[in-house]
């Protein structure tokens, strides 16, 4: 059965004074419950722009997405409902902003130490995905995040070099959806085929995040050594930074392959489509989970 109602959330959290979790629980006057910040998509909404969107509206705080947790399945007034959460922190400057939550919705915010939660929340639907919070599983990650190009113009109506052929309106539109989506991980790095198409795909979300994008001719189609690709990509993992790599369809999933065995795993990843995305979230070396995003 298909979820009939789709929202998107967090599980807020920070390091106490004791340096143990504390969770951002959220009390709903019109519920009387406390619970964990989420909400439904708009029409079209990308969940990744939602679960940002709700979790501001809901706190006043902008949330830095994690590894994704279990999502949520209940009835919803005989439609079923599904939540997909992810594991959250504030966002670097960490401060709430009271005037983007409405008081009639959210009238309350408290901080509860890890071990108290599942005692304050309301709903038993809750407690798996706080169970998945809980597991041994690091909870700060490092993501590394493989994008591949959006639509360029038909090779047909271009007449210049190939690496200099651009986006067409349809590849800009979905390069200004990734500023928003990819703006949901932590920044780090940006590196790109040296093509313009895969330059542009980046370019909204590396100047909105002041992030400069890295051409390599590694990467690009024309110019690819796969030895110097792959000691490329060995670098970006040893750094241990954030990192975005955007590349062609014709070497993307080689990339994606050989990054997910560096880390000691086989990830069942399909084919990217052109400007769809996977997110390697790693800690200690390895992969700790995964996510496929159009």
């Amino acid at each position: 059965m298909q979820p009939e109602i789709l929202a998107a959330g967090a599980v807020l959290w920070r390091p106490g004074e004791d340096g143990r979790p504390e969770l951002a629980l959220i009390h709903r006057p019109k519920y009387g419950d406390w619970t964990f910040p989420k909400g439904k998509l708009k029409r079209g909404e990308h969940l990744l722009a939602a679960a940002q969107r709700e979790v501001f509206e809901e706190t006043g705080i902008r949330p830095v997405l994690g590894r994704p947790l279990a999502p949520s399945f209940y009835d919803k007034e005989g439609k079923l409902k599904r939540v997909d959460y992810w594991c959250a922190t504030p966002a670097a400057d960490g401060e709430a902003v009271d005037e983007a939550v409405d008081p009639r919705e959210v009238d309350d915010l408290e901080w509860i130490p890890l071990d108290r939660v599942a005692d304050r929340l309301t709903y038993e639907r809750d407690q798996p995905v706080l169970e998945d919070f809980s597991r041994e599983i690091a909870r700060e990650t490092v993501p590394i995040v493989f994008v591949r190009h959006a639509i360029a113009m038909s090779k047909a109506d271009w007449f210049d070099q190939d690496e200099l052929r651009p986006l067409n309106q349809r590849g800009r539109e979905r390069a200004q959806q990734l500023e928003v989506l990819l703006a949901a991980f932590p920044a780090g790095a940006a590196y790109s085929s040296s093509s313009a198409r895969c330059l542009e795909t980046l370019l909204p979300y590396c100047a909105a995040e002041g992030v400069a994008v890295t051409g390599l001719p590694e990467f690009t189609i024309g110019t690819l050594k796969p030895a110097k690709a792959t000691a490329r990509l060995d670098e970006i993992i040893e750094s241990g930074r954030p990192a975005v790599v955007c590349g062609h369809g014709e070497h993307i999933d080689e990339m994606i392959a050989y990054t997910s065995g560096r880390l000691g795993t086989t990830v069942p990843v399909g084919p990217l489509e052109k400007g769809e995305f996977v997110v390697f979230h790693t800690a200690g070396g390895r992969i700790v989970a995964t996510e496929h995003h159009d």
